[in-house]
């Protein structure tokens, strides 16, 4: 049997190809064109009704910066939303264990609970505290919110640094070159 759509490697984006040396010799303009225009239109997906507080800060911060990055889309939406989410949750729960070290004798009331023998162990806020920065961090390296995570992508700013002259001499070249 042949094979169908399915068969084979699947191919890899054109930021991959340039990033390889391009070594399958595809067309260097066909890749170029393919990074700087999205498959999927970057547009600010529409904020969900229970997105409120300190979420919701959070998503119109967020969506600002990935809009003129150029690394959202409506598509995006369910992830966005379980980021914020979540930061609106660490939020809350780093601000009780704040609250709960300011009420303590020792400074420690929101990070260890002492029980009456003596024995320490970590509070249940600072846990829920600790994986809800968890999932904040997880959530977050899909759109790019760690070093690390920003490593793997490549920004398509509206604004190119280091352009002296921005399109003249810029097309000039192209058009030699090409």
């Amino acid at each position: 049997m042949a094979g169908n759509a399915n068969s084979g490697r699947s191919a890899l984006p054109a930021t991959v190809h340039m990033l390889r040396g391009n070594p399958s010799k595809k067309n260097l303009a066909d890749l170029q064109s393919e990074i700087r225009e999205p498959s999927v239109p970057v547009a600010a997906p529409p904020k969900p009704a229970f997105i409120q507080g300190e979420a919701s800060e959070e998503w119109d911060r967020v969506v600002a910066a990935l809009l003129e990055l150029g690394w959202v889309t409506t598509l995006d939406q369910a992830a966005l939303a379980t980021y914020c989410e979540a930061y609106g949750r660490w939020m809350k729960l780093e601000r009780e264990v704040a609250r709960l070290n300011d009420e303590s004798a020792d400074g420690l009331g929101g990070e260890l609970q002492t029980f009456p023998n003596g024995t320490r162990q970590e509070h249940p806020v600072r846990s829920a505290a600790k994986s809800a920065a968890k999932a904040v961090n997880q959530a977050g390296a899909l759109f790019g919110f760690s070093p690390v995570a920003r490593r793997a992508m490549k920004a398509l700013s509206a604004h190119p640094q280091g352009e002296l002259l921005p399109n003249g001499p810029r097309d000039a070249a192209d058009a030699y070159f090409s």
